[in-house]
Parts: C-alpha cells; sequence; structure tokens
C-alpha cells in the first residue's frame, strides 16, 4: 500500500523537480534519493525505514519516467524524430533490462535462501551504477 502511495505522487514531484532545477540535475538527485532508499533496509529493518523506503521507491519507480523523457528532450533537444527513436530505444532497454532483473533476482533470492538483503544491495548498486553512467554522459557531452 505505501509502494502505491508513492507511485501516486512520484511523477508528479519528480516531474515538477524537472521543470524547476532541470532535467538532469532532477534525475541525478533522483538517483541518488533512490539509491539510498533501495539500501535502506540493508542497514535497518526497523519500521519507520521500511516504511519510508517503500514510500520512496514506490515514487521513483514511475518518477523516472518523466525525468528521463526530459533528459532525451535535453540531450537531443532539436530533433523531433531522434527523440522519438531514443525514447523507444530506452523504453526497450528498460523492459528487457527489468524482465532480465526479475528472473536473475528470482533465480539470486532462491540461491541465497531467501535473503532480501542481498538484492537491496544488487538494487542499490544498480541505481548508484545508472548515477555514474549519466555523470559520465555529463562530462562527455559538456566537453563535446
Amino acid at each position: 500500500m505505501l509502494y502505491g502511495l508513492g507511485a501516486i505522487v512520484g511523477p508528479l514531484v519528480t516531474g515538477h523537480l524537472g521543470d524547476r532545477a532541470g532535467f538532469g540535475p532532477a534525475l541525478r538527485a533522483a538517483f541518488l534519493v533512490e539509491a539510498a532508499a533501495v539500501l535502506l533496509p540493508t542497514v535497518s529493518t526497523a519500521p519507520v525505514s521500511l516504511i519510508v523506503s517503500s514510500v520512496v521507491v514506490g515514487g521513483f519507480t514511475p518518477g523516472i519516467v518523466p525525468l528521463v523523457l526530459g533528459r532525451i528532450h535535453e540531450l537531443v533537444p532539436h530533433s523531433t524524430e531522434q527523440q522519438r527513436a531514443t525514447w523507444s530505444h530506452a523504453t526497450t532497454s528498460f523492459a528487457l533490462f527489468q524482465a532480465a532483473a526479475a528472473y536473475g533476482f528470482s533465480w539470486l533470492y532462491a540461491q541465497t535462501g531467501g535473503d532480501y538483503l542481498v538484492l537491496f544491495a544488487l538494487g542499490g548498486g544498480a541505481v548508484v551504477l545508472a548515477l555514474a553512467i549519466d555523470l559520465a554522459l555529463a562530462l562527455i557531452t559538456r566537453k563535446a
């Protein structure tokens, strides 16, 4: 239920943040906050930690979508056709990696005897990797 409540407000909050701060900085901030929320259960399983993690991660699951779309528009500003193609590639990549991760995490969960902490650690690491990729892309595009 808490995850769902987060999902209801997530796109509104992240879209507003992107409009105010720019989509690149907003996406990086979202990755940072989401990584912390995903990793939170690895350091504390207290009810308040799980509540915060659930709401925040729930908000970012659909909330990343407007940020990525806005970021694509920033990276490809003058070509609607190229924006559509890039969005299509991003959507396809997200779906493929989400499916692969679901199967992989299910397998890993079974192999670890039901250890959720491993899954949270890997999930947090994946979000940190996404942040690192976006930061590297920002450096590359700034130099170009």
